[in-house]
């Protein structure tokens, strides 16, 4: 009896140092929790604060730009947006040489240097063997804008195997091969920037364009987890656009019930607010405001109810007079 209590005596003596160790984790791990949620406050007044004041954009003079499906359309808007406001070199990516020829004298004419390289984003091949020339030519690419996107405009039932494969070829696998290309430079260098030109269809699908929504969706999510992996990663972030329906001639003929309650985004609209979303760090801009309240209403509303509007609003049958380029 007298060896069981000496015994139970220095097991109570052995357990205190751990108690006051685990107790020591305790309030730490209790700080950590407390900094994490100052911060977060911290965060959100900054937000807020940023609505009201002006914010400081980042500058651009020592930046060099790659636009994929740099060309035409949003492509060679974003290209003029970034020569006005003082991108060091731009450089355009696209299959069509010609359109890429005159964007590139254009932005020439504006007095920033700019080159332009024939590429398919959606070969994997191509892409890291063309990344490498632009490296060689060019120098280090410290903002990279993933814009080339094809749409082929027709149901799952009418729509071609080699048509829909190259949609996600080039929508979504190209985004993985483009920014595999580049971000490793960006991190060694602490400085870098991806940009995703996306759409509103990638959070709230239509019928007739089955190709551009999946892939369009399949790059929101991409986009959302490269922007947490890259927290930690100092000099280096992420901005992913969503713009409404933008008057270009690649959903030429596309048509809503409301236009002048809907109307199509100009698309020196949509590269005027990208450029300056990244100049501002920001993560996700949907465009116009009004697409925050699509978001809700989708959250909160049946989907008979969410049918009933795609109806009224026309966008259950927007895209039976496309005749946009595919």
């Amino acid at each position: 009896m007298l060896t069981r209590e000496r015994e139970g005596a220095g097991s109570s003596g052995n357990s205190q140092p751990l108690l006051e160790e685990r107790g020591r984790e305790g309030a730490e791990e209790s700080g950590r929790a407390r900094g994490r949620a100052m911060h977060m406050i911290y965060l959100v007044v900054k937000a807020a604060v940023g609505l009201v004041l002006p914010a400081k954009l980042r500058d651009l003079s020592r930046e060099n730009v790659l636009i994929t499906g740099g060309g035409r359309g949003i492509g060679r808007q974003l290209a003029r947006e970034f020569a006005e406001r003082g991108a060091r070199k731009i450089v355009l990516w696209g299959r069509t040489e010609k359109c890429l020829k005159e964007t590139t004298e254009e932005i020439r004419q504006m007095g920033t240097e700019c080159h332009y390289f024939i590429c398919d984003v959606g070969n994997r091949e191509e892409v890291y063997q063309t990344a490498k020339a632009v490296r060689e030519k060019v120098g280090d690419i410290t903002i990279l804008v993933n814009n080339a996107a094809v749409v082929h405009g027709k149901s799952l039932m009418d729509s071609d195997d080699d048509a829909l494969l190259k949609s996600q070829h080039i929508n979504t696998l190209g985004q993985f091969w483009t920014t595999k290309a580049f971000l490793p430079r960006m991190l060694e260098l602490q400085n870098g920037h991806i940009v995703c030109l996306n759409s509103v269809l990638a959070l709230s699908a239509i019928p007739g364009a089955i190709d551009y929504c999946t892939s369009k969706a399949s790059a929101f999510a991409f986009m959302e987890s490269l922007t947490l992996g890259l927290l930690d990663c100092p000099g280096v972030s992420a901005t992913t656009v969503l713009p409404f329906h933008t008057s270009t001639e690649m959903f030429q003929g596309m048509r809503v019930r409301f236009p002048n309650l809907f109307p199509p985004l100009k698309p020196e609209t949509v590269a005027r607010r990208t450029v300056e979303a990244v100049q501002l760090n920001q993560a996700l801009l949907l465009l116009p405001w009004t697409m925050h309240a699509l978001i809700i209403l989708k959250s909160i509303l049946p989907q008979a109810a969410l049918e009933e509007i795609h109806k009224f609003s026309g966008t259950y049958t927007c895209m039976n007079t496309f005749k946009g380029r595919t």
